[in-house]
């Protein structure tokens, strides 16, 4: 994959053995042609570099980054998970710790030429935090440093049937089989199932299964040296979430348990990285949508109604608002007899 990312750039040494080549023989004009001819044809590979979207990098202690790619829809990779998530990087001395590898592999090549840009380093361990493609596509980008892939046993086993289910999607669809060209869903090789913390100098990273949130598997990234908390899908900063089958109750109150921890930088999934401020807004957002819901449960009204008068979300103009009808009716469902599923306990200082 790193090879692959240089063909972007060609050396300049052969660019120009190609160049002498293609004019000898030629008149100063023929030459002159045959250069501009030779930078036309590099310049679709800067512009396919640059299509690939926005985003950018901050460092949020000494040695720990954060891609935080533009809320753009993308054209390539799962139409279902169109924004790229963030993703995050640890440079220790033995190695880069990565947590997360955003929507598709070619995002996840630009968060490796941001590693290159800062370190040699190999990539040792890759942590998914969700099986949600969104934020786990991209794995396959680091497959030469031959990492360690962690994940909960729950996101690992979502990730594989993620896997094995494309195939017959690919072959009903074949707008999606064009998008997903090129993407290889890589599943994690090893899995956590109770706090545990990485084997490396330097900077503490406690890996915390989160217990059924967004989805069965969710995990955090906890830095305690850096107070840097990645969380992963069950933290929103101004997005709607995706709240599926993730039991509401059981994910509110795992954002108060994340609050009471020592951190002072949480990473959503997608936006900026907040506060404990920006955690509890996201918290009371998902505070007020089950209120709303229940109480018009409770009265007897009907989805359709429900949806009549909650949608929009008047207060809370945030990115994907797509998401607002989906993230309605699954609360819905959770009020009108879903089961609650399970949560693992969290520490209020996890180790």
């Amino acid at each position: 994959m790193l090879r692959f990312m240089w063909t972007f750039k060609p050396r300049s040494g052969g660019a120009r053995r190609r160049w002498t080549g293609a004019g000898r023989g030629l008149r100063p004009l023929g030459a002159a042609l045959g250069i501009l001819a030779g930078l036309c044809l590099l310049q679709p590979a800067r512009s396919s570099w640059a299509a690939v979207g926005q985003y950018k990098v901050d460092e949020l202690s000494p040695g720990v980054f954060v891609y935080l790619p533009e809320d753009i829809l993308e054209q390539q990779g799962d139409p279902r998970f169109a924004r790229p998530g963030n993703a995050g990087f640890v440079i220790t001395p033995q190695g880069v710790v990565v947590i997360d590898t955003t929507n598709s592999p070619f995002n996840a090549r630009d968060v490796l030429y941001e590693i290159r840009q800062r370190t040699r380093a190999e990539v040792r361990y890759v942590i998914d935090t969700s099986a949600m493609p969104d934020l786990m596509l991209g794995n396959e980008v680091f497959e030469d440093f031959r990492p360690t892939i962690f994940s909960t046993p729950e996101a690992q086993a979502a990730i594989a049937r993620y896997r094995q289910n494309l195939p017959e999607r690919l072959d009903a669809n074949w707008r999606l089989a064009r998008s997903m060209r090129g993407i290889h869903p890589t599943v994690p090789t090893r899995t956590f199932d109770r706090p545990a913390t990485l084997p490396v100098p330097g900077q503490a990273i406690r890996l915390i299964p989160l217990g059924t949130n967004a989805i069965p598997g969710d995990a955090a990234v906890f830095l305690p040296n850096a107070k840097v908390v990645f969380l992963g899908d069950v933290f929103e900063n101004a997005y709607i979430p995706r709240i599926g089958a993730g039991n509401i109750r059981h994910w509110i109150q795992t954002l108060r348990e994340a609050e009471s921890w020592n951190a002072e930088t949480y990473v959503p999934a997608h936006g900026a990285p907040g506060g404990k401020q920006q955690v509890a807004e996201f918290r009371r957002f998902l505070e007020w949508l089950n209120e709303a819901v229940e109480s018009r449960v409770r009265r007897g009204e009907s989805l359709e109604q429900i949806e009549k008068e909650l949608l929009p979300f008047r207060n809370y103009s945030w990115h994907a608002p797509e998401l607002e009808p989906q993230a309605l009716e699954a609360v819905y469902q959770q009020v009108t007899g879903a089961a609650a599923a399970p949560r693992a306990r969290l520490s209020a200082n996890p180790d």
